[in-house]
């Protein structure tokens, strides 16, 4: 058996150093990746039981009571308040500063804290959205159902937005429940005092 004695060519050698760099780099960035995913996610763990509690208090009543009507009736720059209809004649609130949300129904109110990963973490009151069916004329026109989304961000580490902690409201309703389409959401996607600068 013969042994090829001629070595190794410059460029294989420039070749395998750009393979290994590309390799290093990837690795690089996924450890860089999972790192910012678990200090991310850990204020998500720490407050998923009273994240669950919130989701599921406020989405069954929009789906046992059926929402037709948000207003935003904020009047503090501390915090954003929003006042829901329900089809069955009973009124709601969502208020939110940066480290509570409560929500009132019929006059009982449940206030619930979360717990803050560090002093930077914030729920994002001054960030909250929501969109409608209704913002795209089509869809306005044609269909029988309506769907509606409120945002409520969690900010984490200063002005990072972490979708994995965010508090998101969605339903689905029919038209027919509504009285006026033209009166029944804000006309902007955007709740409170939205501040462009810290939400980006």
């Amino acid at each position: 058996m013969k042994l090829n004695k001629k070595g190794i060519t410059l460029i294989e050698l420039i070749i395998s150093i750009a393979l290994i760099s590309i390799v290093i780099m990837f690795l690089f960035r996924l450890l860089i990746d999972v790192r910012y995913s678990e200090n991310n996610t850990d204020f998500n763990r720490a407050n998923q039981q009273t994240r669950a509690v919130i989701l599921k208090r406020v989405q069954q009543d929009f789906l046992d009571r059926k929402l037709i009507k948000i207003e935003d009736k904020t009047n503090s720059t501390n915090e954003t308040s929003i006042d829901l209809t329900y089809k069955d004649g009973s009124k709601g609130n969502i208020t939110v500063d940066e480290n509570s949300l409560s929500y009132t129904i019929n006059g009982d109110t449940e206030k619930w804290l979360l717990e803050k990963q560090n002093n930077t973490t914030v729920i994002g009151y001054r960030c909250i959205s929501f969109t409608t069916s209704f913002m795209q004329e089509q869809l306005k026109e044609e269909g029988e159902f309506y769907s509606v989304k409120i945002t409520i961000p969690i900010i984490v580490n200063k002005n990072s937005k972490n979708i994995l902690d965010d508090l998101e409201f969605f339903y689905i309703g029919e038209k027919s429940d509504l009285e006026d389409i033209e009166s029944a959401f804000p006309n902007t996607i955007t709740l409170g005092q939205y501040d462009a600068n810290t939400c980006g």
